[in-house]
């Protein structure tokens, strides 16, 4: 879920729009992203080194979430500080506010307290992730939360590869959301092992929530460890090409036979030139 505030309204100057967007990770990492950019017709600048004040509920002090300074994305991350975790468990509903300054930029972006859930089950070889999304209600209650679009899949890198045909599922009544995997003999680590991910964007009730579960369903790699017996260049002194090794020492016992040949010389040529001024007086 994302807000925009626009700091000004003028058809000439650039207006300052701010966006706020709220994440919860694992239902234990929660934080809030705010960009700010700088709109000029149709066309959208990021704003760097603007600092901002965030705010759980209202303008307080001790309701500070943290200050924050963007970068040169004009973004700029806060993380809930535990301070504030009695605040939090005490409403199902929270309103974040922004301000710049002495001037409320936003002052009604507002989230629901949510949480995402994975389940798995194998029928007669067939996989399938079953996702929950659950929200807080007045009386303190999970209830879920249906029409929900959802990301249902396997973690890759930082991307999410989608577990079925279909790129997103949708909640029914019950909040859930099943997927059959049908991406089989996905690579795993070396016991077999990859993520399960779940994700929500953007929800205008929750925000966006991501889950993460470890599920033994991978195939099994193999770690080639040959490769650091290997000789090669960037192997370690003990490992060293015999080329290599060939081509140095050749090069040093070229030079240092060099050497030895010149000092013999020169040795021979001084008992030669001694010999010559013992002999000479008696011609």
């Amino acid at each position: 879920m994302s807000h925009k505030a626009v700091a000004q309204n003028d058809s000439v100057k650039p207006v300052s729009v701010v966006t706020l967007r709220y994440f919860n990770v694992n239902n234990s990492m929660q934080y809030l992203l705010l960009k700010s950019q700088s709109k000029l017709g149709r066309v959208f600048t990021p704003q760097e080194n603007k600092t901002y004040e965030i705010y759980l509920d209202s303008s307080t002090q001790n309701n500070l979430i943290g200050k924050v300074q963007t970068n040169e994305q004009g973004l700029a991350k806060a993380v809930l500080p535990p301070s504030l975790a009695t605040q939090w468990n005490a409403s199902p509903q929270h309103t974040f506010v922004v301000k710049e300054g002495d001037e409320e930029v936003l002052s009604d972006y507002t989230i629901n307290k949510a949480k995402i859930s994975l389940d798995t089950t194998t029928v007669d070889g067939v996989k399938n992730i079953t996702a929950s999304v659950m929200k807080l209600n007045e009386k303190n209650q999970w209830v879920p939360v249906p029409d929900v679009e959802i990301t249902i899949g396997v973690k890759r890198m930082n991307s999410i590869l989608p577990a079925g045909d279909e790129p997103t599922y949708t909640t029914d009544s019950t909040g859930t959301a099943t997927a059959e995997l049908k991406k089989d003999s996905l690579p795993g680590d070396e016991k077999g092992n990859y993520i399960l991910a779940a994700k929500v964007e953007d929800n205008d009730v929750v925000g966006n929530l991501r889950f993460e579960e470890t599920v033994p369903w991978g195939v099994r790699t193999e770690i080639d460890r040959s490769f650091f017996k290997q000789r090669t260049l960037w192997s370690t002194r003990f490992r060293t090409p015999f080329w290599l090794l060939f081509t140095v020492y050749g090069i040093v016992i070229g030079v240092w036979g060099t050497l030895l040949y010149l000092v013999f010389n020169l040795v021979k040529i001084g008992k030669i030139g001694k010999k010559t001024a013992i002999e000479k007086p008696l011609n």
